[in-house]
């Protein structure tokens, strides 16, 4: 290093939290989006991942294309996360009045107004701003949109006559070429040089990246006391590989997806998940490595090494039920725009590939330890057995539970597997070996009907099998049923409501 070269800070060069103007690289729509922005009339949509570096080549793309403080409003979805109309939205960025008049006014005057963070702002919300893009574009109103792709994919997909008005920009990973650019002008400015292992391996572990080979590479300098350029003629070399930064990275990380991770894996509302299927679906969706995962090969994997016909059905139906809430969970957590789960290819995506990176680093063992990994083998945490005239009782019960993600087999709900099947074997199946609870509501109704005593006799069957605790009495009327002894502790729903019991069944569950 000459003693006329500049000496910068390690946070002047790697560093994932700020616009990185000295390793910023050039994707390869760079100059297309400067020439969008040029372009008078032009709406510009830019998707990708987090972490792919949008809103820097968003700064940059308008840097280039001199839009500046006096022709550019910026505003991030995440500061508006409660707005529920456009009104809403922009009065409050614009510090203005809610009137649709005086807003299209103030952002005709704007120049061109950033939405960053699209994705943070509500649904109806970024309906409402798709159907009027073309609309605005006719007023003279332009607006540069960034967020992470299925959310801009479905405002643009409301109107497909936007087409031409609207130039559409989607970064994905970028090529391991991109990230070692990034990397070598880190080495030019630093005055240090990553050997080849080391620089291989950062690049395999970014994973195209851009903010991951910022937040590695920065560890890996601290790590090798480089905290600002290296004053010497030669470059300092650093050959550390991952095993010795990867400590380093995940802590940047564990902050913002640890315990969302363990939300995750636990399920809807913190209840264990049936036969742990959450967490096998996240493990094995961090050993797949991939962007995303087809629902059909985390079932596969998920049923590989069962060959008892039994557990096959018992683990394929907990699947599907986990499926059925991992939306819900997603976004309960916090992660809506880290994964997302498209019904329509029967895909799971992860939408932020730092996100991806996590998983990959972090130890799933301890997210499982921290979970409490349920040892039950049953698919539904409870079965149900009722007459017909309780169904209103039973299902508001059914609700409750579900809502809180336990699984209860339920009739109403499973019609399209008990369709054309011989019912007396499968409900013989499901309430001897499928369920870890049987509850049974005990009305004057019950004793009298043919489906319920079958239950109940199979129910009693069951019991006599089971080490623990199976069948659960739920008191509705005073009634005597053959082959039930008094002494059987229950819960008289004259004496609690159907919120208590759900929450006493809740405890049970639990403290298996």
């Amino acid at each position: 290093m000459s003693p006329s070269s500049p000496s910068y800070s390690l946070s002047d060069v790697f560093n994932e939290s700020d616009l990185p103007v000295l390793t910023f690289v050039q994707p390869s729509e760079f100059d297309d989006m400067v020439g969008s922005l040029v372009t008078a009339g032009k709406h510009l949509t830019l998707s990708g991942p987090s972490g792919c570096g949008k809103t820097t080549l968003a700064k940059k793309a308008l840097e280039e294309a001199q839009f500046g403080p006096g022709n550019t409003v910026w505003i991030s979805g995440r500061d508006h996360t409660s707005a529920q109309t456009v009104g809403d939205l922009f009065s409050k960025a614009l510090s203005c009045n809610n009137s649709e008049e005086e807003v299209v006014a103030l952002l005709a005057a704007a120049g061109i107004v950033v939405l960053d963070d699209f994705h943070h702002l509500q649904e109806m919300l970024r309906k409402d701003i798709g159907y009027k893009l073309k609309r605005w574009n006719e007023l003279g109103l332009r607006f540069f949109i960034i967020g992470i792709a299925s959310s801009n994919k479905k405002m643009l997909d409301i109107d497909p006559e936007l087409g031409i008005r609207n130039d559409v920009y989607e970064i994905k990973r970028q090529s391991d070429k991109f990230l070692t650019d990034i990397l070598e002008l880190g080495e030019k400015h630093l005055n240090v040089k990553f050997s080849p292992s080391a620089r291989s391996d950062y690049v395999k572990a970014a994973s195209g990246i851009p903010s991951a080979i910022q937040v590695i590479c920065r560890v890996a300098c601290i790590r090798s006391k480089v905290l600002k350029t290296h004053p010497e003629p030669e470059p300092k070399p650093i050959d550390l590989g991952m095993d010795s930064v990867k400590d380093g990275v995940l802590r940047i990380y564990r902050g913002k997806y640890h315990n969302r991770l363990i939300g995750l894996c636990k399920g809807k509302q913190q209840a264990r998940s049936v036969h742990n299927t959450y967490f096998d679906i996240i493990k094995i969706i961090s050993l797949i490595g991939k962007s995303e995962v087809q629902f059909q090969e985390v079932q596969q994997r998920l049923l590989y090494g069962l060959d008892d016909a039994k557990e096959r059905a018992k683990k394929t139906t907990s699947f599907h039920n986990c499926l059925k809430y991992l939306p819900s969970v997603i976004e309960e957590r916090g992660l809506d725009d880290a994964i997302y789960l498209n019904k329509d290819s029967e895909s799971i995506t992860i939408e932020d590939p730092s996100f991806g990176l996590y998983l990959t680093l972090a130890n799933l063992d301890e997210i499982g330890q921290a979970i409490r990994l349920r040892r039950s083998g049953y698919p539904w945490d409870v079965a149900v057995s009722f007459a017909g005239e309780d169904r209103e009782v039973v299902e508001r019960l059914k609700n409750i539970l579900n809502d809180s993600g336990y699984t209860v087999f339920y009739d109403f709900d499973v019609q399209h597997q008990l369709w054309g099947i011989d019912l007396r074997a499968k409900l013989a199946d499901v309430y001897a070996n499928d369920a870890q609870y049987m509850l049974i509501f005990l009305s004057r109704h019950y004793p009298e009907k043919d489906w319920t005593n079958f239950e109940f006799e199979i129910g009693k069957d069951a019991r006599s099998k089971r080490t623990a605790t199976y069948l659960l009495p739920v008191l509705i009327d005073d009634v005597t049923v053959v082959g039930l002894s008094s002494n059987v502790g229950h819960i008289d729903l004259r004496r609690c409501s159907v919120e208590q019991l759900a929450a006493s069944l809740i405890d049970k569950i639990e403290q298996e």
